[in-house]
């Protein structure tokens, strides 16, 4: 993900090059496909650096007394804890799903700080069902492995 988001940040920043440069070269902005073409390419370049910066700047999880909080750069979504009825850990990719009625959020975090977070969790409402679960193993064709 960081390769990918260095990849945008590097890419958006040569097109904002090409853009002022195409301007200065031109002599300006000398009519209405001059103006769709270099300065827009500029606000879209801005754009997507913005949220990738966004992503890596500000994305967390918090627990406050009433609200399970998910934020991803300018993206936030807030949940009542006492909504929350179950989460499952998935041991094969250490990622927790969080199940709130019929919607479901997936957290990646370090594994290490999985049982703290469901305890939080759990500290505000503790009917939430914790569980755990792995994927089964199957031979490459999609035919499940029968244990002997």
């Amino acid at each position: 993900m960081t390769v990918l988001a260095i990849a945008v940040i590097l890419l958006c920043g040569a097109g904002i090059g090409v853009s002022i440069y195409r301007i200065i070269v031109e002599g300006g902005i000398h009519g209405v496909s001059d103006a769709l073409r270099s300065p827009l390419l500029i606000l879209v370049c801005l754009f997507c650096i913005a949220i990738v910066l966004g992503i890596f700047i500000k994305s967390q999880y918090v627990v406050t007394d009433k609200y399970y909080i998910t934020q991803f750069g300018f993206i936030k979504s807030k949940f009542l804890i006492k909504d929350i009825t179950s989460v499952v850990l998935n041991m094969d990719n250490n990622k927790l799903t969080v199940y709130v009625g019929n919607e479901y959020s997936v957290l990646s975090m370090n594994p290490e700080w999985n049982e703290a977070f469901v305890q939080a969790l759990r500290e505000v409402n503790p009917r939430i069902d914790y569980s755990f679960t792995y994927a089964e193993s199957t031979d490459g064709k999609g035919k499940k492995n029968k244990k002997k």
